[in-house]
């Protein structure tokens, strides 16, 4: 029986999308982007779906970003930029979607991981949850929209967050506005749901609008620092201190 990268389910309105490949903390690979895109046509098809919950499975991580082992075959500068705009799509669909996307953080989140975050429009964190935007640290920036989505959320304090790389908790992360809510581990999933099953008792149109309104607040019509964000990060990409980064990583597993 083949491994099932993510798991899916629907019921009374809501969507459930589990990272599952716990073996490498939930990195993003591609055949999980593939599955990714599947999952949204999938849901976009079903107009009575209203949220979607995206989580991990297991209690320790939520998803360490992208897969290093598929990055380390992106060698072209035009390979990390389509996979960043490919990503950028995915999580562009969660921001911009027409259903309420709740984060059920279930551990520690890393790099891409938290740019995924910042395409939620909830997030609840697991007591265990640690977060760091590590690309900086990485010889890289964020190049799946997060780095604009992070300012628009957090404003001084995201570049704060960006710059240094820090781990912060969970406590942490509350106080700075990046998360909503703290349970335990074995409360996450029921307060995840709870909020959905909250929001679905409204208006389907009202919360629809009251999404867009909300989004129409956080937009820089600056196109360009979108161009400027994805052209700066497949520069990184192919230069030398990220190169350096993953090759002494992969150098260390041998």
């Amino acid at each position: 029986m083949p491994h099932i990268l993510l798991d899916y389910h629907s019921q009374n309105h809501i969507a459930v999308i589990t990272l599952n490949r716990p073996e490498v903390h939930h990195a993003i690979s591609e055949e999980m982007m593939t599955r990714l895109e599947e999952i949204l046509d999938e849901i976009e098809g079903h107009p009575e779906v209203r949220v979607m919950i995206l989580t991990a499975s297991g209690a320790t991580s939520f998803c360490a970003g992208g897969d290093l082992k598929y990055f380390m075959r992106l060698k072209t500068r035009q390979q990390a930029r389509n996979m960043s705009l490919r990503m950028q799509s995915i999580l562009n669909r969660f921001w911009s979607g027409e259903r309420v996307v709740i984060a059920a953080i279930n551990g520690q989140v890393f790099g891409g991981g938290c740019e995924i975050l910042t395409a939620c429009h909830f997030r609840i964190a697991s007591s265990n949850a640690r977060f760091s935007f590590r690309q900086a640290a990485n010889g890289v920036i964020t190049g799946w929209g997060g780095g604009l989505r992070l300012f628009r959320i957090l404003g001084h304090r995201g570049l704060h967050l960006l710059l240094t790389a820090d781990n912060v908790d969970a406590r942490l992360a509350l106080q700075y506005g990046f998360v909503d809510t703290i349970v335990e581990v074995e409360a996450l999933l029921p307060a995840a749901m709870a909020l959905a099953s909250r929001i679905i008792q409204n208006s389907a149109d009202a919360v629809k609008i009251f999404l867009d309104l909300y989004r129409r607040s956080h937009i820089d019509t600056e196109e360009s620092l979108v161009e400027f964000e994805t052209e700066a990060f497949t520069d990184l990409w192919v230069g030398k201190d990220f190169q350096k980064w993953i090759n002494e990583y992969f150098n260390k597993k041998k």
